[in-house]
């Protein structure tokens, strides 16, 4: 007898309100009224016309040389293992498509771990208990007015050994 599991993916958290008609690019995700997940930039994807893309940095530097036309946001989903955006990357993605760009970490059941707000000053922690070792964290308020703690670009490993070392 077969039994049907339900999805343990997550639902896509668009950054800000309700999501427009956004494509998924990665399998990470439930997909939803608004939500389409596609195999990457594919054709079906181009075809659902979408107000909003979310892929990997990867995927969404490639889509650079020849951008759809977007009218919400870019969303960049990332492992924490991943790089994450550097400036340089936020620029060329500005450049190429004209929208905010927003980014996420996300975990291995789709689960939303820290998110950018409309600040764009680090990515705020969303997730009790991750271990965030490595990454850069800001404890301050935000300009967005939140005081949970942000997270930026993990610290280099030199830094993080050189800052053992001192404490000791």
């Amino acid at each position: 007898m077969l039994k049907f599991w339900p999805s343990r993916k997550a639902a896509f958290q668009y950054p800000i309100g309700e999501a427009p008609r956004t494509a998924v690019l990665v399998p990470w995700f439930r997909t939803g009224r608004s939500v389409q997940s596609f195999p990457g930039w594919t054709q079906n994807a181009s075809d659902y016309a979408p107000a909003a893309i979310a892929g990997t940095r990867a995927q969404l530097l490639a889509l650079t040389a020849e951008p759809p036309a977007l009218t919400h946001a870019l969303i960049v989903l990332a492992r924490p293992t991943d790089m994450l955006l550097t400036n340089a990357d936020r620029d060329q993605l500005w450049r190429a498509f004209r929208v905010p760009v927003f980014e996420q970490l996300i975990g291995a059941q789709g689960d939303r771990l820290a998110a950018e707000c409309e600040a764009h000053d680090g990515l705020h922690v969303e997730a009790q208990g991750h271990d965030w070792t490595g990454y850069a964290i800001d404890e301050g308020l935000c300009a967005c007015g939140l005081r949970t703690p942000r997270v930026s670009s993990p610290v280099p490993a030199e830094r993080v050994r050189a800052a053992a070392m001192f404490a000791r």
